[in-house]
């Protein structure tokens, strides 16, 4: 496998560890649903999650991405670059299940990603989400730009918060409703 292989990997390894500890049900997706960029599933199917859930059944798509370069926050958000292609479908307002990004950013020494011992065995790295849904279209051929929030980092509670959200029915939407632009940016300087 390639280094970048294992990034994936490791990718789809937090979320699976990070879903199982909240209770959800997590699986690779299907090519079908890859081409549709959505690499895995988080399932919940049961639980009522809050008193004002209206779904006890449902999934939450998600396009996952790895890094090893460390993220350079600015103004608390960071850049990630996305093939335009997996951008339009993130952006889409015409899906039922929610998706989201997610960006892992591993240590830059591969040596480091994965550490264990008699006790313990260490994932090291930290993921953040966005959605990108409503997010506004692109003007640039191959690729977008997208600022994933620093306060965004996928954990066990804001996963739960997320799927709770999910159940009461509220959309997941692209915070500032840009390109992918950070606020007090031009649209200009976001071009790939």
């Amino acid at each position: 496998m390639s280094a970048q292989d294992v990034e994936s990997e490791l990718s789809y390894a937090y979320l699976h560890m990070v879903a199982s500890r909240a209770g959800f049900g997590c699986e690779v997706s299907n090519r079908h649903l890859d081409n549709a960029a959505a690499d895995a599933v988080v399932r919940e199917d049961g639980r009522r999650l809050d008193p004002g859930s209206l779904l006890t059944s449902f999934d939450l798509h998600v396009q996952l991405k790895a890094t090893a370069r460390p993220p350079i926050f600015q103004a608390g958000y960071f850049p990630h670059r996305l093939p335009l292609k997996q951008y339009n479908r993130l952006r889409s307002i015409r899906v039922y299940s929610p998706r989201l990004l997610v960006v892992l950013h591993l240590h830059p020494d591969p040596a480091r990603w994965l550490e264990h011992g008699e006790e313990s065995v260490s994932l090291w790295g930290v993921a953040y989400w966005m959605s990108l849904k409503g997010a506004s279209a692109s003007a640039n051929r191959s690729s977008q730009t997208v600022y994933l929030p620093s306060h965004q980092v996928l954990s066990v509670d804001s996963l739960t918060r997320l799927m709770t959200r999910v159940s009461r029915r509220e959309e997941i939407v692209h915070e500032s409703r840009t390109t992918g632009v950070r606020p007090g940016e031009s649209r200009q300087s976001g071009r790939d």
